[in-house]
């Protein structure tokens, strides 16, 4: 075996699997209320195949002659869990997959699936993560996600594609390692900014071919891991903000297993190579202390922060941080080596989760779970059920625009719509969620990943 620093893979296999790259390999996955969409290819065998599918644990199975890539199954039970799996002609199956039926939120379509009891990435974890979404100049969307877990690997991506307008969705590849990959696109190259996994190395990919190859990944700053004392990077899938010929997102540096994360600011020039590492800037971390610690009284999370331009002309990261508050930093978009300075801590109807605020024209979105009536009745550390739109003219007051998915009625321990991605074209909303319903194993072990068109 040859060695490769090849960083995207049809499929992804650790070098001791490699011999499973002869048979057949299921790539994408999207149940519906009485079916399921299966997607597929096999590099081993170009004759034919045979679909088994039945309920789980059944040894009774239905078979179903393949020939097309992508497969539909319909007529099943209702909230019932099934297995399955694809065989080829010269005996070589795909590893048996799981999928649950179940109603899916009005308006959004599945991009991918992942039943809670499924190990077929249990390289990486056992759940969809970190989602992200850009928009290609020949109108292709492109949309990322990464599969994570408690105690496991955290670096395998998964990439998919569509091409018309998120109405369907298909398997274009994995990125290995990645973990909290943010996609951009900028001068015709599509990037991707992440880490290599959880608190590992921040680095950057590039593609020219719409995400179909990328290349050898650019090492920005190297990390450590998980349990490491001095912490590490950290950065959900946050949005890249341009601002006077220069590009910003948002980092911290810190650890879950020692305490909280620190903010900072990551910056590249427009007109710089993207690909060569001293030409991004880290701002300085920074310290709690000062008139931040004296106004915040106790830390909050200070992670996954919005880059955004406000209406006074600055530019300013606000950060999630406690239930009905967002801690507001101002960026110094002079000297970009600078810890950012804090500004102010904003009263905004968020909850303990990640929430999204966008420049929208002449005004701003706030993405967000809301605790509702019907979901305070629970007694829940976090209310993920209920995902909103809100609309602002100042970043200082929110009005509530419209729900995105509704769930109030069930439980929020059990149910979870967040983490939202979102791309917005002439008043148009692009969203990619990660959800969590039909039996997933938490609220915030989510086993779907939808696409929402507002």
């Amino acid at each position: 075996m040859k060695g490769s620093s090849k960083i995207n893979h049809r499929p992804y296999m650790p070098i001791n699997q490699k011999n499973q790259l002869h048979n057949p390999y299921i790539c994408r996955l999207a149940p519906t209320s009485d079916g399921a969409q299966i997607e597929w290819f096999d590099y081993g065998c170009s004759g034919g195949h045979t679909l088994f599918y039945g309920e789980r644990s059944s040894e009774n199975k239905t078979k179903l002659d393949i020939t097309d890539s992508l497969v539909e199954i319909s007529g099943l039970k209702k909230d019932q869990d099934y297995e399955f799996y694809i065989e080829s002609e010269s005996g070589l199956r795909s590893k048996t997959r799981l999928f649950r039926t179940g109603d899916i939120p009005d308006g959004c379509t599945v991009i991918n699936y992942l039943h809670p009891d499924d190990k077929y990435y249990d390289v990486s974890g056992q759940y969809l993560g970190s989602p992200s979404i850009v928009r290609l100049k020949s109108g292709k969307l492109i949309a990322s996600m990464d599969v994570f877990g408690p105690r496991t690997p955290q670096n395998l991506s998964l990439l998919f594609s569509s091409e018309d307008n998120g109405k369907t969705w298909r398997y274009l590849t994995d990125i290995y390692p990645m973990f909290w990959g943010m996609l951009f696109y900028h001068r015709d190259t599509l990037y991707m900014l992440g880490v290599t996994t959880e608190y590992g190395n921040l680095h950057i990919i590039s593609s020219c071919d719409e995400g179909v190859s990328w290349s050898e990944p650019t090492v920005i700053f190297y990390g450590s891991n998980l349990t490491c004392l001095y912490g590490g990077i950290h950065r959900g899938p946050m949005q890249m903000v341009k601002f006077k010929g220069r590009f910003y997102t948002s980092c911290e540096y810190g650890c879950w297993e020692y305490g909280s994360h620190l903010p900072a600011v990551l910056s590249v020039d427009e007109n710089a190579d993207f690909m060569k590492p001293e030409n991004w800037t880290l701002s300085e971390i920074m310290p709690f202390d000062g008139l931040w610690q004296q106004r915040a009284v106790n830390q909050g999370d200070t992670i996954e922060g919005n880059i955004v331009l406000a209406p006074d002309g600055n530019l300013y990261n606000y950060m999630r941080w406690k239930i009905g508050s967002i801690l507001k930093l101002r960026v110094n978009t002079a000297e970009h080596d600078k810890m950012l300075e804090f500004e102010d801590i904003v009263d905004a109807p968020v909850s303990n989760s990640m929430f999204r605020i966008i420049s929208a024209d002449d005004r701003y979105l706030l993405i967000t779970n809301r605790k509702t009536e019907k979901t305070a009745e629970y007694d829940c550390h976090t209310y993920r059920n209920v995902l909103s739109l809100y609309e602002s003219k100042d970043l200082e007051s929110f009005t509530l625009a419209l729900d995105i998915i509704n769930r109030e009625d069930q439980n929020p321990d059990c149910v979870g719509f967040q983490y939202p991605a979102v791309l917005y074209e002439n008043g148009e909303i692009y969203l990619v969620i990660r959800s969590a319903f039909n039996n997933p194993n938490s609220a915030h072990n989510s086993n779907y990943m939808l696409f929402r068109h507002i």
